[in-house]
């Protein structure tokens, strides 16, 4: 195992012992579980002094480590059951996780849709071909969270989209947190693309009644295969992780953007490699943030082939003592030539004590390459607020306006535009509320 964590904090110990109690209940499980944790243990929780967490100091902020959630009984069940009616996005086929498990009772029968298979990562053994490709899609990156997840993710879901597959109607995963919600939740879901198949993909998140999160989402696209992704996460966890690794084949694209609001302490993480030729890479995010909220969005685009473009566009709205952060690199080897990356990251400021801390970074060692990125932050434009004003618009109105306007140009990347009225709906029922105004 190697040392462990000097003088590790108490929520670390509480890790150590509830990994021993875990061990100790299910000596059967892989090795693939403790050399993730002793890879962990290792490295402990992050803090400031490493150098991509400077700005969420995970270490300080998570104090005491919640116990491991259980398995959801009939409660959990009927609670989540109410919930789900009210927030899942109307038409999809659902799959709902309680607490990190599958709840196949809650989701849609996947046995009668072509080209789809759907199914929870528990049932599935260590040397599965599925379960290997994700193991093969976890190791691309170094990351303690990814391997506490790794560790400890006690089921999941596995969706298998077939060669060819047109699926036309959006598949949602739907992750609740139980009836008690002071636990620690972790979960680890897989989705894989065969060779030109089209899929739309909605996460949506209500996980917001109290404990940890630490969640993984991996995508593998094939040849030419295309994926619309989109996540509603309105709801977090009062300490939440959200990891997303994806890796896409020749001529694939994906396009994939996020609403972010209600998140006391959130750290999203996107690590995706264009792995093979002509890939198309787009992501974007639109994070809303009150009070004393902190959201980070920090993201690893690796050009490994070439004759790839990625656009990463991130916009944030920012009021009363709210905290966003933005971390974004573009990697480029010296065999991804004709690399074609551009990264922007736009704040508003809606008050004199929130806060906007802008990290791009490019990383190039090929020569024949067309990358930049750019960062800017500003408030609300007095002169177009003067303006919707003088023509009888009051004040509270006009400014949701001009920042509905604003946040919602990160859906644009959707070609789908059932999930851009999806995610437009929720930001507008969000600023309905006036919490911005």
């Amino acid at each position: 195992m190697g040392a462990p964590v000097q003088n590790p904090t108490q929520a670390e110990q509480d890790f150590f012992r509830a990994f021993a109690l875990l061990r100790e209940n299910a000596p059967s499980e892989g090795i693939e579980r403790q050399e993730a944790f002793d890879r962990f243990a290792r490295a402990g929780l992050p803090s400031r002094r490493v150098e991509s967490w400077h700005y969420s100091d995970l270490r300080a902020r998570l104090r005491q480590a919640p116990p491991l959630a259980a398995r959801p009984d009939e409660s959990d069940r009927h609670y989540c059951r109410a919930v789900l009616e009210k927030i899942a996005a109307p038409g999809a086929l659902k799959l709902v996780l309680i607490d990190g498990f599958f709840a196949p009772e809650l989701s849609d029968d996947f046995s009668g849709v072509a080209g789809v298979t759907a199914r929870a990562l528990a049932s599935l053994p260590d040397e599965h071909p599925v379960v290997e490709k994700m193991r093969d899609l976890a190791a691309l990156v170094d990351d303690p969270l990814l391997d506490l997840n790794a560790a400890f993710s006690p089921d999941g879901v596995v969706i298998e989209i077939a060669a060819g597959t047109q699926l036309e109607t959006p598949i949602e995963l739907v992750s609740f947190c139980g009836v008690n919600g002071g636990q620690s939740r972790f979960s680890r879901n897989f989705i894989t693309l065969g060779d030109g198949a089209r899929v739309r993909v909605i996460e949506t998140r209500a996980e917001s009644v109290g404990g940890f999160g630490d969640s993984a989402l991996f995508l593998l696209l094939g040849k030419a295969a295309e994926l619309d992704y989109a996540c509603r996460s309105q709801n977090s966890a009062p300490v939440d992780v959200q990891n997303l690794v994806a890796s896409l084949g020749a001529e694939s694209r994906l396009r994939a953007t996020a609403l972010i609001a209600g998140a006391p302490f959130l750290r999203r993480q996107l690590f995706v490699t264009c792995a093979g030729e002509n890939a198309e890479l787009h992501l974007s995010g639109a994070v809303l943030l009150k009070g004393r909220e902190h959201a980070d969005n920090t993201l690893v685009v690796t050009h490994e082939a070439p004759s790839c473009l990625s656009r990463e566009t991130f916009k944030y709205v920012l009021a009363e003592q709210a905290d966003g952060v933005f971390q974004g690199k573009i990697v480029v080897p010296p065999q991804a030539q004709k690399t074609d990356g551009k990264m922007l990251c736009r704040g508003l400021v809606l008050s004199d004590d929130a806060a906007m801390s802008s990290k791009p970074e490019l990383e190039i060692f090929a020569d024949d390459v067309a990358c930049g990125h750019g960062a800017s932050c500003a408030k609300l434009d007095a002169n177009q607020l003067f303006y919707m004003e003088s023509r009888g618009i009051p004040t509270a109105e006009a400014q949701a306006i001009l920042i509905e306007a604003f946040a919602a140009e990160a859906f644009d990347i959707m070609q789908d535009e059932t999930l851009r009225d999806l995610l437009n709906a929720d930001l507008a029922a969000l600023l309905k509320s006036g919490a911005f105004a």
